[in-house]
């Protein structure tokens, strides 16, 4: 007994530890799908907006906010802090793959289109954040994707439609569109199926890419040439 004892302690040993995130590094992502805090409009003017300095945890929730900047009636500013608490994110992810706490800026606009439930979007967009995005797609392995997948999937109501998703499409359907293939209407309706099934296949291939091994070969079923 001792001898089997031993060696299972040993082979946990020499087990690799488990990823708990992913491809990075990446600043923290807003889950656009969240239910967040609604505002009382009440007589007020929907006009104008807030800015604020948001530190989201290693866990995605926020821990922090700072306002830096109050163009709405003043009265809105703590309704658009609760906006902003109760936000989710998927939390930064540095060079070694790890979740980290980290600050990101972001806006909340008080317009008529957005009513009593305004959404929190980047301050300042990185217009290269499409390309990093494409290249941290194409580095994620399965169990990168089914990381990050479960944690949107978790919290919004159509993971599909959230950034890393969103993206994935993008760049499948972009290379059909450069193969001469004009079925851009047709990925995007195949989409969401076609992630949950990635995911699915994922769960059994955890090393292996996300993207082209695995998203694309579900795509090319579903959307056939």
């Amino acid at each position: 007994m001792k001898s089997i004892a031993c060696a299972v302690t040993s082979a946990l040993l020499l087990a690799p530890a488990v990823t708990l995130a992913q491809a990075g590094p990446s600043d923290p992502q807003v889950i656009t799908s969240y239910s967040t805090s609604k505002i009382n409009v009440g007589s007020r003017k929907l006009q104008g907006g807030v800015v604020a300095t948001v530190r989201v945890g290693d866990d995605g929730k926020v821990r922090d906010v700072l306002v830096t900047e109050n163009t709405a009636d003043a009265g809105f500013e703590p309704q658009v802090i609760r906006v902003l608490q109760s936000a989710r994110f998927r939390p930064a992810i540095d060079a070694n793959g790890k979740a980290v706490e980290a600050s990101v800026e972001m806006k909340v606009e008080l317009k008529q289109s957005t009513g009593a439930e305004p959404k929190p979007v980047a301050a300042k967009p990185d217009p290269q954040l499409n390309d990093k995005e494409k290249a941290r797609i194409r580095k994620m392995t399965c169990a990168d994707f089914l990381w990050e997948w479960n944690l949107i999937r978790d919290s919004a109501g159509d993971a599909a439609t959230e950034f890393m998703p969103r993206i994935a499409t993008l760049m499948y359907a972009t290379l059909r569109t450069e193969a001469g293939d004009y079925v851009d209407a047709k990925v995007w309706k195949a989409s969401a199926k076609g992630l949950k099934e990635a995911a699915d296949r994922c769960k059994g291939t955890p090393q292996a890419l996300f993207w082209q091994d695995n998203f694309k070969a579900v795509m090319d079923e579903a959307v056939p040439k």
